[in-house]
C-alpha cells in the first residue's frame, strides 16, 4: 500500500538521520531512532528490513500475516505548496493580524489587515488573490491586489477550519477542517487545541462584489478535496464515500445535507485502507483498497449514480493513477511487475477494458505520470532498488530501465517532461566511517539525481544534508532544490540551482533554515521563504541565478540585500 507524506513533517525528521540514538533489527540494521525510540524515514527503504515508512514518519514493524510482511509500503511524498500567485508570495502574519505580501518583481512589501489570528492561506488560480482563514473568528478574508490598492472581502466561516482548497478555475473555495494536518501542526495530538466539526464544510463563492459563503454537512472525516477540471463540483472524499457538491447551486440554495456516495469497499474505509482518484471531468473515482486484487470504478454523475464496476487483478495494486483527461486509469501490481491499464473512455469500465503489461526484469511499486501523459516513471521506495524504469504510453508500452547509484524516495518530472529529479534515500551510518567502501560511501550520503529523460542521462549530485523541497521553472531550464541543514552538526542551509540543459549546479547561500520555494511566473523569480523570527524571502531570477533577499517585513520594516 502506498501513505502519502507531508514534506513540512517529514524533511524536519530527515535530518536528525545519523545523529541520537539508534534503532537495531534482528538482522544488525541499524537506524536512528525517533520519539518513542522508533526508527525515523522518508521511505521504507530507509527503515529496518521488512519494516514501513507511516504517514507521520516513523518506521514501523510488519503486521504479522498482514499484506504489508516481508516488504515495506511504497510512500508517496507530498511536498507542502508554497503560498503564491503568478507575481506575489503572502505570509500570514498571525500575531499582528496581516498579511505580508511581496512584490516578486519590485520586492516591495504591504502589509494587509485581514482578521484575528490569520493562518491558512490559499491562492486564487488564474490572478494574484489568495484566500485567508482566521483561527478565532470563523471568517476567511479574500484578498485580491488592485491598481489602486488591495480589495479585501470577509465571509463567515465554521470554527476551527485548518483547510482551503480553491478550484481550478478560482470561482470556489472549500474550507474543512483536518485533524491529521492539526496534529503534525502541533507535534502531536497533545498539542491540539480547538477540534473543527469531522463533517462540516464551508463552501466560499470567490466572485468579486458577490462573495458568499454556506455551510454543508457531509460524509465522516474529510480527507481530501478535488474539483473537476470546468470547477463546477468539488469532490469530498471520506471515510463513508464521496460527497459531490454541485458549488453554484448549493451557494444558491443554503445549507444543507451532501450525503456521501459509497464506494463499495470490502475494509473499514479508513485513510490507510484506501486510495481514491477523481477524474478530471468527474464523472468517476478510482479505487485502490490495500491488500486487494481489484480495483474498482464508481460513477459519480449521470445515469445509474453509485453504480461500482470491479476489475480483477491479479495481485495487489500498490499504486494507482489517471491520465489528465481521465480517459485512461493505471495500477501497478508490485508483486507481478506488472502495470495494468482501464480504458475509461467508453463509459463505465469492465475486464473487458483492462490490458496488461509486464515487465518482468523490472522491480517497482509506485509509479509518475509525465505532464503531458506520454511517459509513465515506475520506481520503489520500499526497498533499496536502484532502477527507474520509463514507460511509454504512445510506443505500445515500450519500456527502458535507467540504471541510477542510489534507492529512491521520490521522483519528479519538470513541466516539460524533459527532464526528472529523483531525491534518494539514505543508508543508516556515517558515510565517513573508516573501513567502508565506495558504493557504502555513495549509499550512506545523502544526494539527489538529475535526469535527461530521452536519453537516460542521469548525474548524481551528493550533499552534505537532506534533500528537501524541489521546484522547477515554467520559463527556463532551472530547477531548485532546498537543503536545510540546521539540524545537522555544522550543516548549511542551501539552496542548489540546477542548470538542466548543463547540467551544472550551482550553491547559494541561505542565511536560515529555507522551508519552501515556488515560482512567480509574472516576475521571472523563484522564491525560497526561510525561517526567520522576523519573516525572510529570497528572491532568485531565473534567467541570471541572481539572488536578493527581503528581511523583517514581519515588523514591516524590511532589509534587501
Amino acid at each position: 500500500m502506498k501513505r502519502r507524506v507531508l514534506a513540512s513533517v517529514l524533511f524536519s525528521l530527515a535530518t536528525a538521520a545519523c545523529s541520537g540514538d539508534s534503532f537495531k533489527d534482528s538482522a544488525g540494521f541499524v537506524s536512528d531512532a525517533g520519539a518513542g525510540g522508533l526508527p525515523e524515514c522518508l521511505s521504507s527503504n530507509e527503515c529496518p528490513t521488512g519494516f514501513s515508512c507511516t504517514e507521520f514518519g516513523t518506521c514501523v514493524p510488519p503486521t504479522p500475516g498482514g499484506a504489508d510482511a516481508g516488504l515495506g509500503v511504497e510512500v508517496e511524498v507530498e511536498l507542502s505548496a508554497p503560498t503564491h500567485s503568478e507575481r506575489f508570495v503572502y505570509v500570514a502574519m498571525t500575531e499582528l493580524d496581516a498579511l505580508a505580501k511581496i512584490d516578486g518583481q519590485t520586492l516591495q512589501v504591504e502589509s494587509i489587515a485581514v482578521g484575528d489570528q490569520p493562518e491558512v492561506l490559499a491562492a486564487i488560480p488564474g490572478g494574484d488573490g489568495v484566500v485567508v482563514l482566521d483561527q478565532n473568528n470563523a471568517t476567511a478574508t479574500i484578498v485580491r491586489p488592485l491598481a489602486s490598492g488591495d480589495d479585501t472581502r470577509t465571509v463567515p466561516t465554521l470554527p476551527n477550519l485548518n483547510r482551503i482548497s480553491v478550484d481550478p478555475s478560482g470561482s470556489f473555495a472549500l474550507a474543512w477542517f483536518d485533524l491529521k494536518k492539526a496534529t503534525q501542526d502541533a507535534g502531536g495530538l497533545e498539542g491540539v487545541g480547538e477540534i473543527g466539526s469531522f463533517q462540516d464544510v464551508t463552501v466560499i463563492r470567490l466572485a468579486q462584489d458577490n462573495e458568499h459563503a454556506v455551510n454543508l454537512t457531509v460524509g465522516f472525516r474529510p480527507r481530501a478535496i478535488e474539483f473537476d477540471s470546468a470547477g463546477t463540483r468539488a469532490f469530498v472524499v471520506t471515510d463513508d464515500g464521496v460527497s459531490v457538491i454541485p458549488l453554484a447551486e448549493v451557494v444558491a440554495t443554503g445549507p444543507h445535507i451532501v450525503a456521501p456516495i459509497p464506494l463499495g469497499g470490502q475494509g473499514d474505509g479508513s485513510a490507510s485502507d484506501e486510495e481514491v482518484n477523481i477524474v478530471s471531468t468527474g464523472e468517476y473515482a478510482l479505487v485502490r483498497e490495500n491488500g486487494q486484487p481489484e480495483i474498482r470504478v464508481v460513477r459519480l454523475s449521470g445515469v445509474e449514480i453509485g453504480a461500482v464496476s470491479t476489475i480483477l487483478l491479479s495481485a495487489p495494486a500498490t499504486d494507482v493513477d489517471l491520465s489528465k483527461d481521465g480517459t485512461m486509469a493505471f495500477a501497478v501490481l508490485r508483486d507481478t511487475s506488472e502495470l495494468a491499464i482501464v480504458d475509461m473512455s467508453q463509459g463505465l469500465p469492465g475486464q473487458d477494458q483492462l490490458q496488461v503489461v509486464a515487465f518482468p526484469d523490472a522491480v517497482f511499486g509506485s509509479m509518475v505520470l509525465s505532464p503531458q501523459d506520454e511517459e509513465i516513471v515506475l520506481y520503489t521506495n520500499a526497498s533499496s532498488e536502484e532502477s527507474i524504469t520509463v514507460v511509454s504510453l504512445t510506443d505500445s508500452y515500450s519500456a527502458r530501465t535507467l540504471r541510477l547509484q542510489k534507492s529512491i524516495r521520490s521522483v519528479g518530472y519538470d513541466p516539460t517532461g524533459k527532464s526528472l529529479i529523483v531525491t534518494h534515500a539514505k543508508s543508516a551510518g556515517d558515510p565517513r566511517q573508516s573501513g567502508i567502501d565506495f558504493d557504502e560511501f555513495i549509499d550512506r550520503s545523502y544526494g539527489y539525481s538529475i535526469i535527461d529523460v530521452e536519453t537516460g542521462f542521469a548525474k548524481l549530485q551528493i550533499t552534505s544534508v537532506d534533500a528537501g523541497a524541489f521546484q522547477f521553472s515554467l520559463t527556463s531550464p532551472r530547477a531548485y532544490v532546498l537543503l536545510d541543514g540546521s539540524e545537522e552538526d555544522n550543516g548549511e542551509s542551501l539552496t542548489h540551482i540546477i542548470n538542466l540543459e548543463t547540467g551544472i549546479v550551482k550553491e547559494r547561500v541561505m542565511s536560515s533554515p529555507p522551508e519552501t520555494v515556488g515560482i512567480l511566473p509574472v516576475a521571472g523569480v523563484a522564491f525560497v521563504n526561510q525561517t526567520h523570527a522576523l519573516g525572510r524571502v529570497s528572491f532568485i531570477n531565473v534567467d541570471t541565478d541572481a539572488m536578493r533577499t527581503v528581511t523583517g517585513f514581519d515588523l514591516n520594516s524590511r532589509v534587501v540585500d
